[in-house]
């Protein structure tokens, strides 16, 4: 991890992506070191850690032939949040990548 601090693997999801066959898979990651208060892991740290994991766990899971994924989720966040919800005390952070070329490439917006 490019910042050092400490994850959980909280869930790994794949999606129907809506108006479209594919799926994504979605890597959810509690990361305590985010959050707002007492943290010690900012957002540029954060992105990085972003992708290495997607690097080196989306990417070996999005491949496997019976869940195959072209569009990878990895998901920061301090405390559990169930997917879809809010929570206004949470700090989460998304990246959105796309599995091409053999590696992970952010996705713009």
């Amino acid at each position: 991890m490019p910042s050092g601090q400490a994850l959980v693997l909280w869930e790994i999801l794949w999606e129907k992506v809506e108006g479209q066959e594919d799926v994504q898979a979605v890597l959810r990651f509690i990361a305590p070191g985010v959050a707002r208060e007492g943290g010690t892991v900012d957002a540029e740290a954060a992105m990085l850690d972003m992708d290495w994991l997607c690097e080196t766990h989306a990417m070996p899971l999005a491949s496997m032939s019976y869940a195959r994924s072209d569009m990878v989720i990895v998901n920061l966040m301090d405390r559990p949040v169930a997917r879809g919800e809010t929570d206004p005390n949470a700090t989460q952070y998304f990246g959105v990548y796309r599995i091409a070329d053999g590696g992970c490439l952010p996705e713009d917006g």
